[in-house]
């Protein structure tokens, strides 16, 4: 009896260490949580309601081609006749030749499972190509970025969409709340951040900048040590030789967005006119003001807390609807 359980354990286990090839598609859903923005990247910042990231991806992306195609006329098909689609910004040449030199090897069986690999994983890319526009996760609920072609400006893309937005009334989106351009982004360290606001605001700090208004909009979340206490004061200082502080009208907002390892800086102008750039409340609001009601706008979860210019925080994010 004793000899029959033990031989099939043996069995079981030597049936548990038999391995089996796994599709590729396995790889790419264990890889669903991975962070995905890095330093030196642009394109778009953006709050949406809680578990509906993805559909606030797709519509954002939807929204910035439609108002790409007007502001860019022939972009994308220029693109395309190039190959120079955004999959394809930064890649190393040198990966391509290293892959050549390892099929020469003498294990020409792992080569060829190295190839058969290379080619499964190309041919899934050339089917999610992107020209344009790209979704990355940032594997925080209601934050979403749409990274964008190096020839697009989000700044100016932004603007303009809110230019004809503001005339159109005509609401585009569902799921989206504040769609916010991300010109620069750096690492998440006080020194990168002052920086990166120095280069988002060179055209006013030049000597021959017209003195204006300005204030500066900080949100900070999941990262350790940085307090918005030091961020402030530090980005500001350049800006008040020459410029002075507006909390409700300023001309020029600079927006802080510092999550996790990275910081998403832009700068937008009349800021408050238009509803802090949210594609919900730029609609909601006036209506609300006519029924007499106040519209409350929603921040996402944050871990270290969010502050204007002068320190106040927005609204807690216990709804599921993000600002």
């Amino acid at each position: 009896m004793g000899k029959r359980l033990n031989e099939k354990t043996a069995s079981d286990a030597q049936q548990k260490r038999v391995k089996r090839y796994k599709p590729m598609g396995d790889r790419i859903r264990n890889q669903q949580n991975v962070f995905e923005i890095s330093p030196g990247m642009k394109g778009f910042f953006v709050t949406c309601n809680r578990h509906k990231e993805k559909k606030s991806a797709t519509e954002t992306i939807d929204l910035l081609e439609e108002y790409a195609a007007r502001l860019y006329p022939g972009l994308e098909d220029e693109i395309e006749n190039e190959g120079d689609e955004i999959e394809n910004e930064g890649v190393d040449d040198n990966e391509n030749e290293g892959s050549q030199d390892g099929a020469e090897t003498d294990d020409a069986a792992a080569g060829d499972i190295e190839d058969e690999i290379a080619r499964e994983v190309a041919g899934m890319k050339s089917n999610t190509k992107q020209k344009l526009f790209r979704y990355l996760n940032t594997t925080i609920d209601c934050l979403v970025f749409i990274k964008c072609h190096r020839r697009i400006d989000p700044e100016q893309l932004v603007e303009y969409i809110f230019e004809d937005l503001a005339k159109t009334m005509q609401r585009k989106t569902r799921f989206t709340g504040r769609l916010i351009p991300a010109k620069v982004i750096t690492t998440s360290k006080i020194d990168a951040i002052v920086k990166g606001a120095k280069d988002v605001a060179k055209n006013l700090l030049a000597d021959d900048a017209e003195p204006s208004t300005f204030s500066l909009v900080v949100n900070i979340r999941y990262c350790d040590g940085l307090k918005r206490d030091d961020v402030i004061p530090a980005v500001a200082a350049p800006l008040d030789e020459k410029h002075k502080v507006d909390l409700k009208h300023s001309k020029y907002t600079i927006v802080i967005e510092a999550f996790k390892s990275v910081c998403v800086l832009g700068l937008l102008t009349d800021y408050t006119a238009r509803r802090r750039y949210n594609l919900q409340t730029l609609f909601d609001e006036p209506a609300a003001a006519k029924d007499g009601e106040k519209v409350k706008p929603i921040e996402p979860e944050s871990q270290n807390g969010s502050a204007s210019l002068d320190g106040s925080k927005p609204e807690d994010a216990s709804s599921q609807a993000a600002e």
